[in-house]
């Protein structure tokens, strides 16, 4: 910790640390940085959803969206991918596969409804999160 910190880094965390606790201090990073306002490349918007990187946000059609963690991981790849096809396997691999958790294809099918349920005006006609059958999802950008 010493060394780092003579080398120049900015703070330390020790393991295990929570995810909260790593997301405030690189916000309190920002802060002395003085990057305080959501930039281009903070600020995520795609029609009516908007996804803010730095306070892990995300506002449809203006009003605050509730979201789990792997939730809002989702969406953000989806909307980083908006009109490409993000195939099960990426998703499974790039959502679940770091925290070593084990999940099935079901699981993954199941936060797709969930997700449905909070983004879409009719969950069983969707607009924005569309399955392609065989290969994986896609976001359509609606306005």
């Amino acid at each position: 910790m010493i060394r780092g910190l003579d080398i120049g880094g900015d703070d330390y965390i020790t393991k295990p640390f929570k995810l909260g606790e790593l997301c405030s201090r690189i916000r309190a990073l920002l802060r002395r940085a003085g990057i305080t306002n959501p930039t281009s490349s903070t600020l995520l918007t795609c029609g009516d959803i908007s996804i803010d990187f730095i306070h892990s946000s995300v506002l449809l059609r203006g009003k605050p969206l509730e979201l789990t963690n792997a939730e809002y991981r989702l969406l953000c790849l989806l909307v980083r991918n908006a009109n490409h096809v993000v195939t099960r396997n990426a998703i499974m691999d790039e959502i679940w596969d770091g925290t070593g958790a084990f999940v099935d294809d079901n699981t993954l099918s199941v936060y797709i409804r969930r997700l449905r349920e909070k983004v879409e005006k009719d969950p069983s006609n969707p607009e924005h999160l569309i399955t392609v059958r065989g290969f994986g999802y896609q976001w359509n950008e609606v306005s």
